[in-house]
């Protein structure tokens, strides 16, 4: 998988320029990526199907990578008021929790 071997030539990198995280976190990552066709096999055949990725469109190519998704939605929350406003706001928190909640029947 093209993604795994770039990752594995990048590890020397990521030591050589004192990015430690990485240095330290990638190597465990292709350990759990080697090891899923056998522990995961579901998990392993939906990465192979395509289901690591957000499409916010139906427009062809408009897929996104998931952490990218979820950052968009937490501007999109903290944005102009967001999840601020209403922890500011005991009474639109409320509102807005007892909105989303479903009602039993």
């Amino acid at each position: 998988m093209m993604y795994l071997d770039a990752l594995t030539e990048l590890v020397p990198w990521f030591h050589a320029l004192d990015h430690t995280h990485y240095a330290r976190w990638i190597p465990v990552h292709l350990k759990d990526m080697a090891e899923l066709t056998t522990k995961h096999p579901d998990v392993a055949r939906k990465f192979r199907e395509g289901h690591f990725t957000v499409q916010k469109t139906q427009r062809v190519f408009s897929s996104i990578p998931i952490d990218q998704a979820h950052e968009q939605n937490n501007a999109c929350i903290k944005g102009d008021g967001g999840a601020v406003g209403l922890t500011d706001n005991p009474s639109a928190l409320v509102a807005g929790w007892l909105r989303d909640q479903k009602l039993p029947g």
